[in-house]
């Protein structure tokens, strides 16, 4: 490479880290604006992944300090009379991973590779000329490049700074965010060691959302509260009060500052590239629609999105030149995700008790809560004998039957529609195809 094209990546998203170091070992000079400072980039705790991501995205496993064996996790329906446990995998295949520590672990590696971190830099505003970002303002200064990747989170106010023309969706919905509140307590000395040590609430007290509290490996107790639409202070004393009478491993002393968050928990956004911009990560809506985890997600789109770009040598970052990344992310993880977040949509339509009689029932098993661990190379499948079956049970519900193949259609007409994305780009079919695929999450 004669003249190396300039790369400018907008905070310190694991997914922009991975692309950054891929593109920069690949010759390409790399800059990374992050607003945080040294340190203090991303959330003190800790999220499950699949070990084999490192792997993967061609990157060596971190230091051990970094990450521990992934907790076992049991769900509880709304009433808290049932219960469904998800089958462990193998040691070590699946573990929950520091987030700051994988930050520093990843910003290491980029150092290496020849990135030029700038910590405590805030991004203001993108520069767009004749429709193409050209670059962008950090800190009062203009950063030119060649292409802008989009790292910046869930939240990102670059997407609506991006020509009309590209239809990139400028903000999540309401009922694509889980409005929530995490806090660290220590354990009571002496406390009984939960079986699973993780436990996680459907419909947490007839809320729309999810509530957990987990012992990890670290001796501490981790509280989760979150709500889609909202989270009142109330509803949150509430929860964490039905947490403490079922846990009694739960101290008044904090660990961490409990945390008000948001978490994405919808399916990838529909375009995540225009001319001279990329998303990548959280500020492309990559989680998993029910657990809210996107690390993994996130890491492999990076790597995606790297391999583009080399590939495109010198050739111009278009939206059309950049097209294949978008369509290879939802070839491997885009469609799936799109099935599951229908799925997710109409879990929380229904009553309370009609998951409360899911639960206990016998349609969904400990088996079937597979499907809502991290990402896996082989994934869930049920044979023709297990959907007999939980056709059978539905019929003792009459009322339940048409609104649940009404669900089931939708989640296969999203898998359908997902993989109908148009693998040339034109801009025509692409608002087409946008069209049909928006419509799903409505």
């Amino acid at each position: 490479m004669s003249k190396k094209r300039k790369i400018a990546v907008i905070g310190m998203g694991q997914g922009g880290m991975v692309a950054a170091i891929k593109l920069a070992e690949a010759g390409y000079a790399v800059d990374v604006y992050e607003k945080a400072e040294k340190g203090a980039v991303s959330y003190p705790w800790w999220d499950d992944i699949r070990s084999d991501v490192f792997e993967l995205v061609d990157l060596p496993m971190p230091n051990e300090k970094f990450y521990r064996q992934k907790s076992k996790w049991l769900f509880v329906s709304p009433d808290e009379k049932s219960s469904l446990a998800v089958p462990p995998l193998p040691p070590m295949e699946e573990i929950s991973i520091s987030r700051r520590g994988l930050n520093t672990y990843l910003a290491n590696l980029a150092e290496k590779a020849g990135c030029k971190l700038h910590y405590g830099t805030p991004v203001q505003e993108l520069i767009v000329k004749d429709d193409v970002v050209t670059g962008f303002k950090a800190s009062g200064k203009t950063v030119k490049a060649d292409l802008v990747i989009d790292a910046s989170g869930l939240h990102s106010p670059f997407r609506a700074m991006v020509p009309e023309q590209f239809g990139i969706q400028d903000q999540p919905g309401t009922s694509d965010v889980l409005n929530g509140y995490r806090a660290f307590y220590e354990r009571v000395p002496g406390s009984k060691t939960p079986d699973p040590e993780s436990t996680l609430y459907v419909k947490h007290l007839g809320g729309v959302g999810i509530s957990w509290c987990n012992l990890n490996e670290a001796n501490e107790v981790d509280i989760l509260i979150g709500h889609f639409g909202g989270l009142t202070e109330e509803d949150r004393a509430s929860c964490e009060a039905d947490l403490r009478k079922n846990h009694d491993m739960v101290s008044d002393t904090p660990i961490h500052e409990g945390r008000w968050v948001d978490v994405c928990a919808r399916c990838t956004i529909a375009r995540m590239v225009a001319d001279g911009y990329a998303l990548v990560g959280d500020s492309a809506f990559m989680t998993m629609p029910f657990m809210g985890s996107g690390i993994e997600a996130s890491m492999k789109a990076g790597k995606l999105l790297a391999e583009t770009v080399i590939k495109l040598k010198k050739k111009p970052y278009t939206a059309k030149n950049l097209w294949s990344y978008q369509v290879q992310y939802f070839d491997a993880l885009g469609a799936v995700y799109t099935l599951i977040d229908v799925a997710k949509r109409w879990a929380l339509s229904v009553d309370p008790e009609v998951i409360d009689w899911l639960f206990g029932c016998g349609v969904v098993t400990s088996e079937d809560m597979k499907l809502l661990s991290t990402d896996s190379e082989n994934p869930v499948s049920l044979s023709a004998f297990d959907i007999l079956k939980k056709v059978a049970i539905l019929f003792r519900r009459p009322g339940l039957i048409a609104a649940a193949l009404a669900a089931v259609g939708r989640g296969v007409k999203g898998l359908i529609i997902s993989k109908q994305i148009p693998h040339k780009y034109n801009a025509k079919k692409v608002a087409a195809w946008q069209a049909k695929y928006d419509a799903l999450i409505d």
